[in-house]
This record gives C-alpha cells, structure tokens and sequence, in this order.
C-alpha cells in the first residue's frame, strides 16, 4: 500500500506546487503572551478583510493538552498578510471566547469556522462562528451557534447545541447568490465529518477501525433552528488509495458556485495534506487539479511536513489570494512523521501560501 501511495502523490505534487506564489518558512505566530504560553498548539479556523478598517483579522484556537475548557479562541490583525499584532481588546489580552467549563465525553471546545454577512438583517447575527462545546452540563456537547455585532463580542444563538450527533468535525458556508442551483434559500450549510463501515480499511494505526471518513451536509430552513440531514454527498471513491479518507471539508464561494477544500487523512502513514473540489450548487462535488494536493507537505525538517490542516477559506487581500493553514511535523496520532529527525521548533503553527490568481475563480465584489 505504501507503494501505492508514492505511485499516486509523488507525479502530481509538483503540478500543485505551480500554483503556490509565495510559502512561508517558519510559523507566522508564536505562543508569547500570558494566556497562551501554556498552550500546546495554535490552529487558524478564519482569515477575514475587517470591515472597521484596512486590515485583515485572523481568528485562532489556542488549546491545552488534556484539558480542552481552558481552549480559547483569540484574534489578530494583519496590513500585510505577514506580520500580526495581538491586540489589546480592552481587559488586558486578546481573546474573543472561552469555554463554558464543563467537562466534555466528545471532543473538546473548539471554534470550527466563522464567518461575516454584511447582508444578515439581524445585526446581533451578522459574525457567525460554528463551535463545539457543552454550555448545558445537562445536555451532550454538539455544534453551537455564537452570533455578534462586531465580531470581538460573542453570544451564543441558543444555549443549546443545534447538532448533537456525535462528531466534532465541521464548518459551516453561506450559500451563493450567484449560484444558479442548489440551496440559495437555506441560511447555512454545514459540512459534518460522518462515518461509513468499510471492513476493508487498514487499522494498524487508526482511531476509528473500519470507519471511513466521509462528508454529510445539513441546512438549516430558519436560522438557527430546523436544521435538515445529515445527507452523504462525498466520500472517497476507487481511483483514490485504499487508505484515503475525507477528514474536513471547508466550503467557500466561487463566481458561479463553490469551491471546497478537502483534508485528506491517509490512514497508513497518518499524514493529512489538502485537496480543491468545486461544486456549481454545494451538494454535488468534482476533484480538481487531478487530486493532487492544493498545499502539499511541506520538505522534510520543516514544522509542516506531517499535516497540513486548513479551516480557513483563502482571502484576497490587496490583489493576492492568501490561504492560510495549520501545519505540524507530527502526524495525526502524535507520532513524529521522522521519528530518527530532532523535531524541529517549533514543531507545529500557522503557515500561509500565496495562490497564484488565477487558479480561482472567486468573487469580484
């Protein structure tokens, strides 16, 4: 199998590198202030133009290992892209949501995706953020809704989770005017990790024996309640490797449609890199760039070469088409993809590639 995999990544990674302008080095943020140096990993979920001014915001997760109520999510501004300053947000730190506190038997509290709808009629909803958590020690943990103003102050929709179904894999996207099918009248869609049976799957080193990864959707008829599925509507098919599952899926609009980014979990060696779908109405999903990865590995030694993770959809930003990601040197059951290498440091961040333009067609507005 491991043949198989070279056969199948090694031709097509440089016709994915051709598309890549610009690729950092070194993780763009590191774990410097109070509230944060404890922690044990930092992920993007959302690279947003403000809206108050000339800059970007990129919101991140914090998390502590092992104990996932003290995960918080912070944000940072940016002119460039490059450099971000963590702003004081008036109590001293730069953090925009924390944990409700109780203790989770799923999953841990964490900020899936967000989002800004300058067309929202309800100004209280018009920031949108997707998280797992538990607000009711009551109730199981599952997806929430948090809605703001200003996207710095937060309160969830309900105090209840909107999906209880129990995986923790999910982002959500608004649908596309310019669409001509599929579910322009529906508020939400939200893309959920699921499961299918395959007794075929390797299971050496997997957490889930003989379940295959797969994507179901769900819409929402009126926001944030009457939510619709989980409807299949990808999974991997026979021209992908026997190992291949679908891990994460992060939708975002194109001129006419959709395009989606697709994490890849390759069950045998546990490494993760990214693939680009489209899709003309947000159900019925086409591979592109012949599968190859959109952001490869990155080169042995470097804090990136075990996964790359994406949660965010790429931003243009003064004329460039950024994609920013969530690299680590270790693989998805922690192991050190080089075990023989000294882990580099740091051994995992947030990295960012340019796009070159045309490779998207994205909106003009």
């Amino acid at each position: 199998m491991n043949r198989l995999l070279l056969i199948l990544l090694l031709p097509v990674i440089a016709v994915a590198e051709g598309h890549i302008r610009f690729r950092t080095e070194a993780p763009l943020m590191v774990l410097d202030q109070p509230w944060e140096v404890a922690g044990s990993g930092s992920s993007v979920i959302g690279v947003i133009p403000d809206p108050e001014e000339d800059r970007l915001r990129l919101y991140y997760m914090v998390r502590f290992s092992g104990e996932g109520t003290r995960n918080i999510l912070c944000v940072a501004y940016s002119k460039d892209g490059i450099n971000w300053e963590k702003p004081d947000l008036g109590d001293g730190d730069n953090i925009v949501m924390r944990s409700a506190g109780n203790a989770m038997n799923w999953g841990t509290f964490h900020c899936q995706s967000i989002a800004y709808d300058p067309t929202e009629p309800n100004p209280a909803w018009r920031w949108k953020l997707l998280f797992w958590g538990r607000r009711d020690p009551a109730l199981p943990p599952g997806f929430h809704f948090a809605g703001s103003v200003d996207g710095l102050a937060w309160a969830p929709v309900l105090e209840r989770p909107v999906i209880m179904n129990a995986n923790d894999a999910g982002s959500f996207g608004l649908p596309n005017p310019r669409a001509a099918a599929g579910a322009r009248e529906s508020s939400i869609l939200l893309y959920q990790q699921t499961w299918r049976y395959d007794p075929d799957l390797p299971v050496d080193r997997d957490n889930l024996d003989f379940m295959q990864r797969v994507i179901s959707i769900w819409t929402v008829n009126e926001f944030p309640t009457q939510w619709v599925g989980p409807t299949q509507v990808m999974v991997p098919d026979d021209a992908d490797a026997p190992d291949l599952q679908f891990y994460w899926f992060v939708p975002f609009h194109s001129q006419t449609g959709y395009y989606g980014l697709m994490n890849i979990h390759h069950t045998g060696d546990q490494t993760m890199d990214v693939q680009l779908m489209s899709s003309a109405d947000g159900w019925t999903w086409q591979r592109e760039l012949d599968r190859a990865p959109l952001v490869p590995l990155g080169e042995r030694g470097r804090f990136d070469c075990g996964m790359v993770h994406i949660a965010a959809p790429p931003v243009v930003w003064k004329g460039k088409v950024l994609l920013y990601y969530n690299g680590r040197a270790t693989v998805h059951d922690h192991q050190q993809r080089y075990p023989e290498d000294t882990l580099p440091q740091p051994a995992a961040g947030i990295g960012m590639v340019e796009l070159d333009p045309n490779l998207l067609d994205l909106p003009r507005d």
